[in-house]
């Protein structure tokens, strides 16, 4: 099995439809593959963890990368695992720019940065760590 890692700044701002939309499609298009994961948005920038074979990882990668509502795909890590950290996860998804003060509180030293791919591109462990933190406040 395959993890990969991925941040990317969309051409535009997606307003709340085109989210849900996204989030729905994407995880319909899970469920066929077999991939898990999670997906951050905030500020018009996505950050993602896609997990699975390695087949299915790969070519949603790269469809990823052709999508036209992205640009500046940058792919932080790519690594095999053995086992999922996001198992039960068609697609998580959390909008950040939607969080409320109070639920921004234990996030605040990675969320008063920037969100861009090039924040992330030269320490990619700060992605996994935010993707992780996301995911244990949302199983708590």
């Amino acid at each position: 099995m395959l993890s990969i890692i991925y941040a990317s700044s969309a051409v535009r701002l997606l307003n709340r439809k085109e989210l849900v939309d996204l989030l729905e499609y994407s995880r319909k298009m899970n469920v066929e593959n077999d991939i898990t994961g999670m997906l951050l948005y905030r500020g018009g920038n996505f950050i993602q963890v896609i997990e699975g074979e390695d087949e299915a990882v790969l070519q949603l990668y790269k469809n990823i990368k052709a999508d036209p509502r992205h640009k500046d795909v940058t792919m932080l890590s790519k690594d095999p695992i053995v086992i999922r950290q996001f198992p039960d996860w068609r697609m998580g998804f959390r909008n950040i720019d939607q969080m409320s003060e109070e639920e921004l509180e234990g996030f605040s030293g990675f969320l008063d940065n920037d969100f861009s791919p090039a924040y992330f591109k030269d320490k990619p462990t700060r992605a996994y760590i935010l993707l992780l933190s996301f995911k244990d406040s949302m199983t708590d």
